[in-house]
């Protein structure tokens, strides 16, 4: 190596690296607004306030600028194929710039057989919630009874995102997984169900459940009031004599009027006796509304044990 070889070389060597400059505080004030404003988007992607909260939960786990880039491919739902929800899982497909889509799966931890049963106990007394769940809605009440139950239908943020996807992007969430989190809030907008699938429980599990709950608990009603179906209850009707009301002398004959108050055979004879209406064949209309015959007819049953 020649004299001006070696120079060239050292030169190089001893060449300090720029340092990069900070942000100065207008800099770092414009990204925090830019933060935000993206923030914003995303939320406000979602239409109802359960799929915004199901934004809002895993914003805490991706970072706002990645799941910005999910928005174009949510927006364009020809990306999107192959959408599919099972227990615990969401599967797709999300067709990037390769030929080849790539596939995303998402994990989520599903709630153990001894937490659904406290929770399905706990939505049999809600009836109006569960039927606002029925058609479309998911109430504030119905998320509350996870939380008091030690368990959240949104993913934790502390335990990371369980997702994959085949892109060789391998940060999480990439702009496909960004892609489907953002698709999935517009379909709970509509189906907020699936958020209780995700964690282990579909539609019709759930009714089926509730279907039991409500017979065991009629059963062990039953058993509770066996032997207070062999008392007679009695309104106090004081005795009065008929010459009290009457110019007629009927002598000292009395008259005693007693009320015996039973519970009915038939929680909702009613109902059986009336039928489910015509041209509804909806199995879970059909739960709901026997559930709500039961309810007030225990309940009317009740109130006039205390009148009397």
């Amino acid at each position: 190596m020649d004299k001006r070889t070696k120079d060239f070389m050292d030169n190089r060597r001893n060449k300090k690296r720029p340092v990069p400059q900070r942000k100065t505080e207008y800099e770092k004030q414009r990204t925090r607004e830019e933060v935000d404003q993206i923030k914003k988007n995303l939320i406000n992607y979602a239409k109802s306030p359960w799929g915004k909260e199901w934004i809002i939960s895993n914003l805490e786990i991706g970072r706002p600028f990645r799941m910005q880039r999910g928005i174009e491919y949510a927006k364009d739902e020809d990306r999107i194929d192959n959408f599919s929800i099972n227990k615990g899982q969401i599967f797709a497909t999300v067709q990037g710039t390769a030929p080849t889509p790539y596939r995303v799966k998402m994990n989520f931890e599903l709630i153990p057989d001894e937490g659904w049963e406290k929770i399905v106990k706990k939505l049999s007394t809600r009836l109006l919630d569960l039927i606002e769940l029925l058609e479309g809605s998911l109430p504030q009440d119905i998320i509350t009874i996870f939380t008091d139950n030690g368990y959240s239908l949104y993913p934790d943020a502390s335990k990371g995102l369980d997702s994959s996807c085949s892109c060789p992007d391998k940060a999480i969430p990439c702009k496909h997984i960004a892609a489907i989190i953002l698709y999935l809030a517009r379909v709970l907008d509509y189906n907020p169900f699936l958020l209780l699938e995700l964690r282990g429980k579909s539609k019709e599990e759930i009714l089926e459940d509730l279907s039991l709950s409500q017979q065991i608990e009629s059963k062990n009603e039953s058993e509770k009031t066996s032997t207070v179906n062999n008392i007679k209850f009695k309104f106090n009707v004081p005795k009065i004599y008929i010459n009290e009301i009457s110019k007629l002398d009927s002598g000292n004959d009395e008259y005693s009027i007693g009320f015996n108050i039973k519970k009915p055979g038939k929680i909702i004879e009613t109902l059986e006796n009336l039928g489910i209406p015509q041209n509804i064949e909806n199995k879970a209309f059909e739960i709901v509304f026997r559930a709500i015959y039961r309810k007030i007819t225990s309940k009317i049953y009740d109130i006039s044990l205390e009148l009397s």
